[in-house]
């Protein structure tokens, strides 16, 4: 395609020009059929050394390791707290609002009601991190939106997805 643009035609005709309709060409190789008898299984001798052909493995115990070491980590010890620390965002708006909820109570956010149902918190680093049950329902619907666990420390790993707001756990309070 050639395109031609002079100083009178100007930015209009040059977007016309680019607004032709576009071909596109897609070709299509068939596979070389494979003839069944040029399929060797393990039990037909090889004429051929140079063959390579795939031997059966042999089941493994169960918890048995393959390759090297296995290292386990600890998990970390949790206890359980009074309540949590939620923020909310408003993605419209483009406004975001603390919700401070006590364990059972329920608060909320634009049409949504959340329920807290437990935060848990490492016993050895209380402010690093926070993991609360929560149950969120949309206009007292009795189906959830959502119900499990977040995280603070990865609130992508189980987030809410709703196309208004974004409610995640920021501690737990011991109070």
């Amino acid at each position: 395609m050639r395109i031609v643009t002079s100083r009178l035609a100007g930015p209009v005709t040059l977007l016309a020009a680019l607004a032709l309709p576009v071909t596109a060409q897609i070709v299509v190789i068939p596979l070389d059929p494979v003839d069944p008898g040029e399929v060797v299984t393990p039990d037909e001798p090889q004429d051929d050394p140079d063959d390579f052909t795939l031997t059966p493995l042999e089941p493994r115990d169960p918890g048995s390791v393959v390759g090297g070491e296995v290292t386990t980590t600890e998990e970390d010890e949790v206890t359980q707290g009074t309540g949590a620390m939620l923020r909310g965002l408003d993605k419209l708006a483009g406004t975001t609002v603390d919700i401070p909820l006590a364990k059972g109570e329920t608060g909320g956010l634009g049409w949504l009601q959340i329920t807290l149902g437990e935060c848990r918190y490492p016993v050895d680093n209380p402010a690093g991190d926070a993991y609360a049950w929560l149950v969120i329902r949309e206009n007292n619907a009795e189906v959830p939106i959502f119900e499990g666990w977040m995280i603070a420390s990865s609130p992508a790993l189980s987030a809410l997805d709703h196309s208004r707001f974004d409610v995640w756990v920021k501690s737990c309070t011991t109070d």
